[in-house]
This record gives C-alpha cells, sequence and structure tokens, in this order.
C-alpha cells in the first residue's frame, strides 16, 4: 500500500494532482483568512487602528489566492492561462506594493501606538489619581460635617448657660443628645472608611422620648 502511494506521488501524474491540490489548498487558506479579517473589521471597526491598512491587507491575500486559482483552472481546463495570469499578477502586483509602501509610510506612527499594557497601567494610574481625589473629598467632607456638628454642640451649650427655663433648658439638652450621638457615629463610619475598623453601634436609640413636663 505505502509503495503504491509512493509510486503515485513520484509519478507525473501524481505529482500534478499533487500541485493542483497544494494550489486549491493555498486558496481556499488565502480567501478564508481575508474573510475572517473583513468580519473582524466590520465588527471592531472603531477599535482597530488603520482599517484602510487593514483593508489593503485584505485585497492584497485575496490577490495571492487568486493566481493559485488561475493556477488550477488552467490545469483542469487545460486553456491557455498567459493573459489570466498576467491579469491576476497585475492586481497581485499593485496590491502588494500598495500595501507595502502604505505599511512602510505608517509604520513610525504604529511604533508609537500604546500597547495594552501600556493603556491598561495608564488606566491604573488614572483610576488611582481619581480614586485619590475622592478619598480627599470625603475627608474633606468628613472633617466639615464634623466641624459644624462641633459648632452646633457649642452654641447649644451657650443656650444652656444662659436659660433658667426648664422647658428650654430640656429641649436643649435633648438636642444636645441628640447631636452628641450624631458626633459620634460621624466618627465611627469615619474610621471604618478610612482604618478599616468596624463600627460599634450606639445601643442607645435615635430619639430619646420627650422629658415629661
Amino acid at each position: 500500500m505505502l509503495q503504491q502511494i509512493y509510486q503515485f506521488c513520484t509519478s507525473y501524474g501524481g505529482l500534478v494532482w499533487l500541485a493542483l491540490a497544494s494550489d486549491l489548498s493555498i486558496a481556499m487558506a488565502y480567501f478564508a483568512i481575508p474573510l475572517t479579517m473583513a468580519i473582524v473589521l466590520r465588527q471592531r471597526k472603531d477599535d482597530i487602528p488603520y482599517p484602510w491598512l487593514w483593508t489593503l491587507f485584505v485585497i492584497f491575500i485575496v490577490a495571492c489566492g487568486l493566481t493559485h486559482v488561475v493556477h488550477v483552472w488552467s490545469a483542469f481546463t487545460g486553456a491557455e492561462y498567459l493573459g489570466a495570469q498576467v491579469i491576476s499578477g497585475l492586481v497581485t502586483a499593485a496590491a502588494s506594493v500598495g500595501t507595502a509602501i502604505a505599511f512602510a509610510l505608517v509604520l513610525p506612527q504604529i511604533k508609537n501606538l500604546s500597547s495594552p499594557r501600556q493603556q491598561r497601567a495608564l488606566l491604573e494610574q488614572m483610576v488611582a489619581a481619581r480614586t485619590a481625589e475622592k478619598d480627599r473629598l470625603i475627608r474633606e467632607i468628613n472633617h466639615r460635617v464634623g466641624n459644624q456638628l462641633q459648632i452646633m454642640s457649642s452654641l447649644v451649650r451657650i443656650e444652656k448657660r444662659g436659660t433658667d427655663n426648664s422647658d428650654t433648658l430640656a429641649a436643649l439638652n435633648r438636642i444636645a443628645a441628640e447631636l452628641e450621638r450624631m458626633n459620634e457615629r460621624h466618627r465611627a463610619h469615619s474610621v471604618v472608611d478610612y482604618l478599616g475598623m468596624d463600627v460599634v453601634e450606639d445601643p442607645r436609640p435615635d430619639t430619646e422620648p420627650a422629658a415629661p413636663r
């Protein structure tokens, strides 16, 4: 069996069929590759730099496949293929030379394109910078909120020292207690946000019942 296969492959007819099969396989590959490239270009056109250069590569590969199709067509029909070979050769030459020139012209620009690793590093730097800015703003807000609570507590204490009315004093005490709880919760949540510590919940209710009059 192997001897027969070897004899067939080394015979003139076998060599002809091998040449045809090779040309046909190469042509199919030359047509399949640009088809895939065209599909990718259509779906990811906005993400691919220099789409016109990508299109030139598609044309160049298709033109290369045409030369092998001409060989197969001539072998099967037995017709003179000089004219078809010249046409396919001219198309392939124009596509290849044009693609080579275009690629050489944009090569300096391609070298300056950011790689995915560089883009990821730049994105991480931007995220880190925005996160740091956000944290700074939150710390500033927390600081100002704390100051305002302290100011309100101080004002309530001043009012308590300046009044002798029992009802007013009771109301001021309730306000002072609520401000103190708000201040404690504010400090506790600030610690959680920036120090990773657990919040200790205030066992007291958010509001206390009014004192009897």
